[in-house]
Formats: structure tokens, C-alpha cells, sequence
């Protein structure tokens, strides 16, 4: 009884494990590359399995003259270039959405799966600035959630970004903080825990074409911006700044109370390399 037991549950955790693949085999490919990192992510792989199966879709229906191969092709290059990127699983799950809309607006190709349970937003706000609208949601259903970003009005891409949070939504803002005339999403996300440290979603939009992550360095790798932080943040808009407020703790005290008084850093939008990053413009100790 206890061997079938045994041997029942070794057959579960065996199919579960083989549950979730790409459309190419794991054990084949280097864990270093590309195809390696999209073997590490469940929401890769199953992104990676719906383009396979909508790109052999478009194959039958496809002429010469669209060179679907050579795109597809040059496509590949352009994920496996997502190491360039400050965030690689982002720029990877950002570029698979693009296809899959491409493949399915060009050659009217549907996912043909079966529909899944809805899921409940328990966070659900639009907000909408300089003609483009964001329809925000997110689950708060444990420390992980997941956070779905709409995008609509974008000339070239409005592909929905959909990714794993640590921790639930607070709060959302649009702003053109950069005055750019094209805007930001910033969405507040606090951890779960007596900490409740925060941390940042953002995108912005480029010349209103297409969405950019925008990159906020932690906060507990700054030496000096850094000291005191226990958590605890608040982030908002003020003019033209990201802003954001925490107690700062001194040697000793405890998570209920802080000694050292309120810090305000005030953050600007700038371009970086890869995408936008928001650097620390004034830092302000409160009382």
C-alpha cells in the first residue's frame, strides 16, 4: 500500500514537473542563452508554446511575398537581444506579446484553447492622459499577485503587459513628469509583511508610439539615499517629480518605530540605454 503510494505521488509530481515546457526541449539548450532563461519562466514558456502554435497556424496561409520565415527568424534575434536590457524576462515577455498581436492581426489567427476561469481584479482603475488611456489591474490574492497594464491610443503598440508582482497594488498615477508631451504609468505596489516595502511599475509612453519600462534602482542598494531604510514608503506625483517617503530607523529601533524622522527623495525621468530611469534630484529629512 505504501509503495503505490509512494509510486502514485512520484507519477503526480512527475506530470506537474512536465506540466510547463516551451515548444522546444529544456534539456536541450544551454542554461546560459536565451531559450535557457525562457526555460526558467512559466509565463515564458507558456508564451513561447501560444507564438509556436499561432506561428505554424500562419505558415499555411502565408505567400512568399510575406517572408514569414525571414521575420520570424529575425524576430528570434530580437528576443534573444533582450539581454541588453535592464530587465531580460520583461523585454522577452514584452516581445512575445508583440508577435503573438502581429501573427494574429495579420492572418486572423485565434489561440483555439479552451477559455479559462476569469480572474478577479480586486485593483481596477482607468486613467487616461494626453489622449492615451491605461486600463490598470491587479489581484490581490497573497504576497504574489499578478498586474495587467491596457494600454490604448498608442499609434504603433498597445500590446498588454502582464506580470508577476511581489506584494498588492496601493495606488496608481498618469503623469508627464519628463514634459514630453507623451505620458507615464506609475503603479505603487507594497509588499506583503510587517515591512511593507514598496516598489514601483512604471512605463512610459515613447513619442506615443509604444510603451518603455522605466527603471528605479532599489533603494536598499543606495549607500546613501539608503541609510535608515526599513520600508514603510509612500510614493506620489508632485509637479514634475516622482515622490516618495519613508521613516528612517537608527541603530536599535524597532519595526513599529522609527527615531530618525521622515526622508522625501524627489525623483526625474531621463533616458537610459536600454530604457527610462528615474534618478534621485532632491532628498529632503523631515521631522
Amino acid at each position: 500500500m505504501k509503495v503505490s503510494l509512494i509510486m502514485a505521488t512520484a507519477a503526480l509530481l512527475t506530470v506537474s514537473t512536465l506540466a510547463n515546457h516551451p515548444s522546444y526541449d529544456c534539456d536541450k539548450v544551454k542554461k546560459e542563452s536565451a531559450e535557457g532563461k525562457i526555460c526558467s519562466s512559466n509565463r515564458l514558456m507558456d508564451l513561447d508554446r501560444e507564438l509556436s502554435a499561432l506561428y505554424k497556424q500562419a505558415l499555411p496561409k502565408s505567400s512568399k511575398s510575406d517572408m514569414l520565415k525571414a521575420q520570424q527568424r529575425g524576430w528570434i534575434k530580437g528576443r534573444n537581444d533582450c539581454w541588453k536590457a535592464e530587465n531580460e524576462a520583461k523585454c522577452m515577455e514584452n516581445a512575445y506579446h508583440h508577435r503573438i498581436k502581429e501573427l494574429k492581426e495579420k492572418y486572423h489567427l485565434s489561440n483555439n484553447t479552451p477559455a479559462k476561469k476569469s480572474t478577479h481584479y480586486a485593483f481596477d482603475k482607468v486613467l487616461a492622459l494626453q489622449g492615451i488611456t491605461f486600463h490598470v489591474q491587479a489581484t490581490d490574492e497573497g504576497s504574489l499577485n499578478r498586474l495587467k497594464i491596457t494600454p490604448s491610443g498608442l499609434k504603433e503598440v498597445n500590446s498588454i503587459i502582464d506580470q508577476e508582482i511581489d506584494g498588492s497594488v496601493g495606488g496608481v498615477e498618469v503623469a508627464d513628469i519628463n514634459q514630453d508631451g507623451s505620458p507615464e504609468i506609475y503603479v505603487y505596489v507594497t509588499s506583503a509583511g510587517s515591512g511593507s516595502y514598496g516598489s514601483l511599475v512604471a512605463y512610459a509612453a515613447n513619442h506615443k508610439k509604444s510603451l518603455s519600462e522605466i527603471y528605479l534602482s532599489p533603494i536598499e542598494e543606495d549607500k546613501k539615499y539608503g541609510i535608515g531604510y526599513m520600508g514603510h514608503d509612500t510614493f506620489s506625483i508632485v509637479e514634475n517629480y516622482l515622490g516618495r517617503r519613508f521613516p528612517v530607523y537608527t541603530k536599535d529601533d524597532t519595526n513599529a518605530h522609527p527615531t530618525g524622522g521622515t526622508r522625501q527623495l524627489m525623483y526625474t525621468l531621463t533616458p537610459g540605454e536600454a530604457s527610462w530611469q528615474l534618478r534621485v534630484a532632491k532628498s529632503t529629512n523631515l521631522k
